[in-house]
């Protein structure tokens, strides 16, 4: 899988997500952060005061929707956390952010 990949919100804003390797974040910093199946497909899209905790649905996401990666996107504002997550899952509708 790609070290990066840009995920374009509804907006029509793009925004980098780094490739979390052996989906560990390595960092307690403030961000964004999903979970991509083996096609490039996001499954799951999330935000967090502390990015070391981003994985803790990743077992579920990798049972149910075959995820593989974690990708995370540091953003120390709260605001701007939750105005990039509206704007990507009205843009992609992640399979798990929708209930499934």
């Amino acid at each position: 899988m790609k070290p990066y990949i840009d995920l374009q919100g509804a907006s029509g804003a793009v925004y980098r997500y780094k490739l979390a390797e052996d989906r560990d974040p390595r960092t307690t910093i403030a961000g964004n952060f999903v979970f991509v199946d083996a096609t490039g497909t996001v499954v799951y899209a999330g935000e967090a005061n502390n990015l070391h905790g981003a994985g803790n649905r990743f077992p579920e996401a990798a049972m149910k929707h075959k995820a593989e990666y974690l990708y995370t996107r540091l953003n120390v504002s709260g605001a701007s956390r939750s105005d990039e997550l509206q704007d990507i899952l009205a843009a992609l509708n992640p399979a798990m952010n929708k209930g499934e």
